[in-house]
Formats: structure tokens, C-alpha cells, sequence
């Protein structure tokens, strides 16, 4: 809390009051994942208003000051002297949101917080760099020694993709990945066989998937099989106390790698290097 409030002041001198609202910040800087909001004022201690679950925010955060909330006339009735500009994760939060909270706290301007909050969240602790290591682990656990053991001809992506989970978690990953872009669903990852990996998708990465269906285009396909000489695309994250680590692999299934793709290969690392010295 002090870091991002030194970040402010260096950044937005002027501000004075800060509000967070999205769940991955409010379990950041509380230690527990609730529906409420956090707000952090210039001077004075920062308070975090809890709608739902107080009994749960209490059981297991450290923070120091918590109160219940059953709406946002609750707070604003604890709260005065609100300033003209009120800064918020404008990333994340919805325009109904916005103005469900304005109506109560009828400040005039808006500005963004994205960034600040994002450049505090990039210096990680000894503790925060243990989950990621112990997430780093598993995933390479996963990747080199168990994934390759798994595939044998036949098997559909959505079969590679349930074992893979199952075993993942029972190594300690949390089960799911988060994304800091609004919207964005990720169950496990890309889990493709051949031409599925560069499948058009929403997802803005280089792989693509077929996924399940037109209304679940995650996790793998019910009907793409593994077929000797396909190339296996896996795009997967790993998360620990939610840390995550995120890593891509490629295997050969059934052959060698014709030497055609390792000059491709060679040429585009050529690209990449010299790319690099400019």
C-alpha cells in the first residue's frame, strides 16, 4: 500500500482519493477476493467496504480496516468530503458500475489508475517470486517429464487437456490463469493437434485453438484426433496462490522434424536476432 501510494504521489501529485473495485487488485493489496471496493485516500488509512463476504474478508485478511457494506449509500454515509476526481481501473470497470457508484459518490472527473497500479505490481516480493518459482516448477515438471508420456495416437485435444489438468492440480496449480484484459476467459490454455494451433481466435496471441464449440472455443476439440507426424502445440499457464507462470511448448508425435521446418526455424531466429541489434 505504501509503495503504490508513493508511485501516486510521484505520478498524480494532485490526486487524492483512489478506488478499486476489480478482484485480482482487491486481493492484491487485502489478501482476500471479495465484492466490494477499496479506498485509498491521500491522507489517512485506506478502507476496504465489503459486500459480500464480510465474515470471509475477516477470516482471512490481515488488512486493517474493514467495514460491511450492504450498498454504496452504506459507505457514502461514512464518507465525506469526496474530491472533484477520483481515480479508478478504468480497464476493468464497467460503465453501469460507474455510475451505480456515482450516484452515491457524485464526483465530477474520472482518471485512470492502470498504470500505477500495474508498475507496483510489477516489483514482486520474495514472496510473491517463491509462488512463481513453485508455479515454474510444476510447469516445467508438466512439459518436459508427464505431457510427452500422455499423448498416443487416437486421443481427441480434449482428452490431452482433461488428464493434463487433473494431474496439474493434484501438483498444487490453482486451476485457473487470470488475464489483465478485460473480458478475457482462459480455462487452461491451447491444447492443439496440427493445423488447430493456428485456427483463427479471439484470444490475442499466436496460437489459435478449435476448442470445444462456437460457444466455448477453449480448451480443446471433441473431435480433432492425434495422428502420427502432427505437430502437438501447447500453450499452457500454471498458477500458485495466484502466481502464474505461462510457457509454450511444441512436440513432434510420431516423427522427426523435417529438416525443411528446422532451416524455416533457423532463418526466423536469424530474423529475431537481428531484429534485436536495431
Amino acid at each position: 500500500m505504501r509503495c503504490f501510494q508513493k508511485r501516486m504521489d510521484l505520478s498524480n501529485p494532485e490526486w487524492e482519493r483512489v478506488v478499486i473495485f476489480s478482484k485480482i487488485n482487491l486481493y492484491y493489496f487485502t489478501g482476500t477476493m471479495q465484492k466490494g471496493m477499496l479506498i485509498i485516500p491521500k491522507n489517512g488509512e485506506a478502507t476496504f467496504w465489503v459486500r459480500r463476504s464480510y465474515e470471509r474478508a475477516l477470516k482471512e485478511s490481515l488488512f486493517p480496516g474493514i467495514e460491511l457494506m450492504n450498498s454504496f449509500r452504506d459507505a457514502s454515509n461514512n464518507i465525506s468530503g469526496l474530491p472533484d476526481t477520483v481515480y479508478l481501473e478504468t480497464e476493468v470497470v464497467p460503465l453501469a458500475l460507474y455510475h451505480r457508484f456515482q450516484k452515491y459518490f457524485p464526483f465530477k472527473n474520472v482518471k485512470s489508475i492502470d498504470t500505477q497500479i500495474a508498475a507496483v505490481r510489477a516489483v514482486k516480493s520474495k514472496y510473491e517470486l517463491s509462488q512463481m518459482r513453485e508455479a515454474g516448477r510444476i510447469h516445467q515438471q508438466m512439459l518436459e517429464n508427464i505431457l510427452p508420456e500422455m499423448l498416443h495416437e487416437g486421443m481427441r485435444e480434449v482428452d490431452l487437456a482433461i488428464e493434463l489438468f487433473s494431474v496439474m492440480v493434484e501438483k498444487g496449480h490453482d486451476g485457473l490463469c487470470r488475464f489483465g484484459m478485460f473480458d478475457t476467459e482462459m480455462f487452461l490454455g491451447n491444447v492443439c493437434f496440427g493445423e488447430s494451433s493456428i485456427y483463427p481466435s479471439y484470444f490475442n496471441g499466436p496460437g489459435g485453438n478449435y476448442g470445444m464449440s462456437p460457444a466455448v472455443p477453449l480448451i480443446g476439440s471433441w473431435y480433432r484426433r492425434l495422428q502420427n507426424g502432427d505437430l502437438v502445440f501447447i500453450d499452457i499457464g500454471c498458477a500458485v496462490e495466484g502466481y502464474n507462470t505461462d510457457k509454450t511448448t511444441t512436440y513432434m508425435f510420431g516423427s522427426s522434424i523435417p529438416s525443411y521446418v528446422k532451416d524455416i526455424h533457423d532463418k526466423c531466429v536469424e530474423i529475431q536476432n537481428e531484429a534485436a541489434t536495431m
